[in-house]
């Protein structure tokens, strides 16, 4: 979903990689007849990140894919160069490969308490999030200002979201329990989103309705970049 939206923006050059074969599946058939290609992290993560205007991790665990100087390349890409991290995560987050146990964790906003909650649950903006461009005035949602108590929102159902406690950030959009759900922050001269559930493809998909999947992840992305349209405070003449 992530993918689409942003390969449909012709401003955008997107580079994507889909791990098809983790590195504790090994067979015998020789090099020069794989179709599968190595991953280039040396490249990547070392020698061309500064490149890049945002890092996005989709459903990501701590496999042995990078070494730990690659995640502390990015947590510093991030810190000191102006970088963006878009974390998009699930019960991935609360397992024991969580990235949040890599030191990539120093730009991470909150910490998994271990817990993953699997209910039905409909994303809500809370009231920070009524203020912040990333979500203010999305489509279907609830204003907590004037709305009846258990109001809830017109989009679709999630199910699963990882619980976190927030250290650091602004929490946008809570999920299952009030839980934290969409979280940013201003990591030095960058900038980090953590989304703590994996099910926001049920949007696209139109599942009970869908969601605006599209303005949520568009202005996400953008926010992370910098848009200078999407700034919390700006001066209009």
């Amino acid at each position: 979903t992530c993918r689409n939206l942003l390969k449909s923006e012709a401003a955008v050059d997107l580079v994507h990689f889909t791990i098809l074969r983790p590195p504790e599946k090994q067979d015998d058939t020789t090099i020069n007849q794989l179709s599968l290609i190595a991953f280039p992290t040396r490249e990547l993560f070392s020698e061309k990140i500064k490149d890049f205007d945002l890092i996005i991790f989709d459903r990501y665990q701590h496999k042995g894919i990078l070494q730990m100087l690659y995640y502390d390349n990015i947590a510093r890409y991030v810190d000191k160069h102006g970088g963006a991290l878009l974390v998009a995560a699930g019960d991935d987050y609360a397992g024991m490969f969580s990235i949040y146990r890599t030191p990539l964790a120093s730009a991470l906003p909150a910490r998994p308490t271990g817990r993953v909650i699997e209910m039905p649950f409909k994303p809500k903006v809370t009231a920070e999030g009524q203020r912040h461009p990333v979500t203010k005035g999305l489509p279907g949602a609830v204003d907590v200002q004037v709305a009846d108590a258990g109001a809830e929102p017109s989009w679709g159902k999630w199910f699963r979201q990882a619980e976190v406690t927030a250290d650091r950030g602004r929490t946008i959009m809570s999920g299952a329990e009030d839980r934290p759900l969409l979280i940013l922050d201003r990591k030095g001269k960058g900038r980090v989103a953590l989304l703590t559930s994996d099910h926001a493809w049920l949007w696209a998909r139109g599942y009970d309705g869908g969601g605006p999947h599209t303005d949520l992840l568009r202005r996400l992305s953008h926010w992370l970049m910098k848009e200078p349209d999407l700034e919390e405070e700006r001066l209009i003449a």
